[in-house]
């Protein structure tokens, strides 16, 4: 029974020294600090990087705004002269017909 003991306790020992450190615990923590390290820096990067993708989007944005609204506005102007010329032209299908059906 004893025997059955021994290798369970060195199999426990085995477990908590590999939890806990074991042999090459200040290999591991400085490979784990420099990989933090990296992925620190890899981040860094990517703030940079959206900052200045939020800075190019803003300026494409302001020229496309101002864009469309030159567009718009030229819309608009060339919108009130078709507004006028469609009134005068019911205008004068109206005076056709009325002198047609001898209203005039």
């Amino acid at each position: 029974m004893k025997t059955m003991e021994k290798p369970v306790a060195k199999r426990r020992f085995h477990a908590l020294r590999l939890i806990h450190g074991g042999i090459n615990m200040e290999a591991r923590m400085t490979r784990a600090e420099t990989t933090i390290e990296h992925i620190l820096q890899d981040l860094e990067d990517l703030k940079r990087e959206v900052r200045e993708l939020k800075v190019y989007v803003d300026e494409r944005i302001r020229l496309f705004e101002a864009k469309m609204d030159a567009r718009f506005s030229a819309l608009e102007s060339s919108m009130r002269t078709e507004f006028r010329l469609l009134w005068a032209a019911n205008f004068a299908l109206a005076g056709i017909l009325a002198k047609g059906f001898h209203w005039i």
